[in-house]
């Protein structure tokens, strides 16, 4: 039986986003919002911890449990602050994974050391190459190099023991960049390069082997904790919940759904997951 220190479930809390990546894998079969039972569901969650659980694929000993708190772009949901503020209560080391556009100062003063580790989607430092992947609002507007700066420099000074993250998805309009000098101005405790998931609008966007791996080596330089993460590894390595409280996963072009947490218990809804822990542990 597989031993976990620290179990991520990913709520995606919302559909609705800011931005339009086309690569986006967030999509449900309708539009949704923040569940307004999210204290019932964080509650289920918090009865995880220190349990032994069950999936498809078998067992696992639980030591704690991180909510992590996505999209779509969770900082629309009116509710979020609130919601970090029970995980923390509850003992789920709330996260979170934004693209930053809407983050505000006096937010980050506020829930910053609640808050265990604040991911951010950054796949390119040029204004071009987001234009094409979709990484603006309607307005055209994105996120400078400097205020990520500006970002980065808060949660240090506010919350010292927050674990600062940047995830960027390999695709083909940034497979040939080199972004070792900006990650190296914001130098973040993680940072995650994901090849992207050929799905919705990315179908036949697919980068090639040699392109990732090309990618990695141009930016071995990168300093902190590197992850990579192809296709097969995010494969059945993620538990991710819907706004609703359910867990879910692909399934082909669709997705297969458990009943709610807040209704059967997160223990329950596991059950009806197909979980691979030892592929999980690789990520950590």
């Amino acid at each position: 039986m597989q031993q976990i220190p620290e179990l991520t479930i990913n709520w995606h809390v919302l559909e609705a986003c800011n931005y339009d990546c086309y690569f986006c894998y967030a999509k449900y079969s309708q539009k949704s919002r923040f569940s307004l039972d999210f204290e019932k569901v964080l509650k289920a969650l918090s009865a995880l911890n220190g349990k032994k659980l069950d999936f498809q694929s078998g067992s696992a000993q639980v030591e704690s449990i991180r909510v992590n708190f996505a999209g779509g772009e969770p900082f629309l949901a009116k509710g979020l602050g609130p919601a970090i503020s029970l995980a923390s209560n509850l003992g789920l080391r709330p996260s979170f994974i934004s693209n930053g556009s809407l983050i505000t100062d006096e937010f980050i003063k506020e829930y910053g050391p609640m808050i265990s580790v604040a991911g951010f989607s950054i796949d390119s430092f040029a204004a071009g190459v987001n234009d094409e992947i979709g990484r603006k609002n309607n307005r055209g507007r994105q996120v400078s190099l400097d205020r990520f700066k500006q970002i980065f420099s808060l949660f240090r000074e506010v919350s010292p023991k927050t674990r600062l993250k940047i995830n960027t998805v390999v695709c083909r309009e940034n497979a040939d960049a080199d972004l070792t000098d900006p990650l190296g101005e914001l130098s973040p405790d993680r940072w995650k390069a994901l090849r992207v998931i050929p799905i919705h609008g990315a179908v036949g966007h697919e980068i090639s082997d040699e392109q990732f791996k090309a990618f990695l080596e141009r930016h071995r330089r990168v300093a902190g904790q590197v992850v990579h993460e192809d296709n097969d590894h995010m494969h059945r390595s993620y538990l991710m919940l819907d706004p609703e409280g359910c867990f879910y996963q692909r399934e082909g072009s669709g997705y297969i759904k458990s009943e709610s947490v807040a209704k059967v218990g997160a223990a329950k809804a596991l059950q009806s997951v197909e979980f691979d822990a030892q592929t999980f542990l690789t990520r950590y």
